[in-house]
């Protein structure tokens, strides 16, 4: 008998246990709340950025910007960028959403992305559209590692990977691409 009550009362002990390590781990599971606050708001705003030489570099209109908590870049909901291109023709960039860089040396564009350019000596344009881009303002470049359309005019081209140059009209589709010519 005294086998039965050591086996039953080190069965208690051990189902006790089990039941403390069980409370102390549902305890140190609760996560913690704390929730990353913007530096700043605008809304419904418009903005233009200037390069280090005074120059415009783009100009902004959205409906939400915030800045991130560590005051160096920037999310914004639904912007509309124009920038300056060849001969003061600018290009119209939109999106859902974008990221800004610390002194907007690089712009991310994602969701829904379209890039309309300026109307060429010809009376075509030229429309970018993909899922996500990165613009660099300072150097006038595009990049995409995505798949993108390009059409200007009746001609349209779809490729994986993106490099073109805004000012000198520059588009290289890297790899996957595919051409439709449709002359007038």
């Amino acid at each position: 008998m005294n086998y039965r009550r050591a086996t039953l009362a080190m069965s208690l002990l051990v189902a006790g246990l089990a039941l403390v390590v069980w409370d102390l781990r549902k305890t140190n599971d609760k996560p913690t709340a704390t929730a990353a606050r913007s530096d700043y708001r605008l809304m419904d705003f418009k903005m233009f950025a200037f390069d280090v030489d005074g120059n415009p570099a783009f100009s902004l209109t959205a409906p939400l910007l915030e800045r991130d908590p560590d005051g160096k870049a920037l999310t914004i909901r639904k912007p509309v960028f124009v920038f300056p291109g060849a001969d003061d023709k600018p290009w119209q960039a939109v999106s859902e959403t974008a990221w800004v860089s610390d002194k907007a040396r690089e712009l991310q564009l994602r969701e829904k992305v379209q890039i309309t350019g300026p109307v060429s000596p010809r009376g075509l344009r030229t429309e970018f559209n993909t899922e996500a881009l990165s613009i660099f303002p300072k150097e006038h470049r595009i990049h995409s590692n995505g798949w993108v359309t390009v059409q200007h005019g009746t001609s349209i081209l779809k490729g994986y990977g993106l490099e073109a140059n805004m000012k000198q009209r520059r588009v290289q589709l890297l790899s996957k691409v595919e051409a439709h010519y449709a002359p007038k």
